[in-house]
């Protein structure tokens, strides 16, 4: 089981760059999307079991992943553009709760202790110097990029929310799709997106250059996202619930710990506090 944990531990620190990646990028969204969606099922085609895809992709729950997988993976991005990247992070892991709840397991004080740092973390914008209200409104001055202005009040946190939900719906049909190479999980996922995002950016993807900005957006999803995502995918099918769950907090951790080194966030008592909640509920429920 250590090399199931350890592989979850690794994913959620390469993950949680994702909040600083989408927000620095001087991309326009769906062009970010077309960079992650295509250089995963470029990549997972060496490696997959094609008898299996060409039996699973049109199924009912091969279906459901590359559609569920669209939906999550926009909202994600657009609530990270949107939100100070170590809010975002923090609101978007409360899906090992819903995870808990759908699975029925237990609910114990230790998770509701969880649940309160959370929220500490996910109301402290005090040390951002990119913050961002409640309205969606900038409360500093930034540089302008791409996509960075809300369409409607709460944008951010409605994204965020619909996020967190996708992905814990993600977690339970990976897990009944029974493949032992996570290979194939992952082009099922990114499958019907690669053209969704490729006929929506073609005049631009027609462009690009080796030193461009999608280029670069295209080497750091090969490295950090398809790698983090196979080794959660190789953790998904091969840990329960009640030790899957607690170990995603470890993102949180690390997703202010990018904030501070890239985007100069400050580590407030507020933090510590919420951080320390977290970590006392994760370590005590795996004991």
């Amino acid at each position: 089981m250590y090399l199931e944990v350890i592989s979850k531990l690794i994913s959620e620190s390469l993950l949680s760059l994702y909040p600083v990646f989408v927000k620095n990028i001087d991309l326009p969204i769906h062009l970010q999307l077309w960079s992650r969606f295509i250089t995963y099922i470029v990549i997972t085609g060496f490696f997959v079991d094609w008898g299996f895809i060409a039996k699973s992709l049109f199924s009912k729950n091969g279906l459901l992943l590359s559609i569920i997988t669209i939906v999550h993976v926009y909202t994600s991005y657009r609530g990270f553009q949107l939100l100070e990247s170590g809010i975002a992070y923090s609101l978007f892991y409360t899906y090992p709760i819903m995870i808990l709840l759908a699975a029925g397991e237990p609910v114990n004080a230790l998770m509701f202790l969880a649940i309160i740092g959370v929220i500490l973390l996910s109301n402290d914008n005090s040390g951002s110097p990119k913050s961002i209200n409640p309205d969606g409104e900038k409360e500093s001055d930034e540089k302008e990029t791409f996509d960075n202005t809300p369409s409607f009040p709460y944008e951010g946190y409605i994204m965020i929310a619909l996020a967190a939900i996708t992905e814990a719906i993600i977690y339970f049909i990976v897990r009944s799709i029974k493949t032992t190479n996570n290979w194939n999980h992952l082009f099922l996922s990114y499958f019907a997106g690669t053209f969704l995002f490729s006929f929506i950016g073609l005049k631009d993807i027609a462009k690009i250059t080796l030193t461009s900005t999608l280029s670069i957006s295209l080497f750091i999803n090969a490295i950090i996202g398809l790698c983090g995502y196979l080794l959660r995918f190789y953790a998904t099918t091969r840990l329960s619930p009640a030790i899957y769950a607690p170990l995603s907090y470890v993102g949180i951790v690390m997703a202010y710990v990018y904030g501070f080194i890239f985007n100069q966030e400050q580590i407030t008592m507020q933090k510590v506090i919420g951080t320390l909640c977290i970590l006392i509920a994760i370590f005590q429920r795996k004991s």
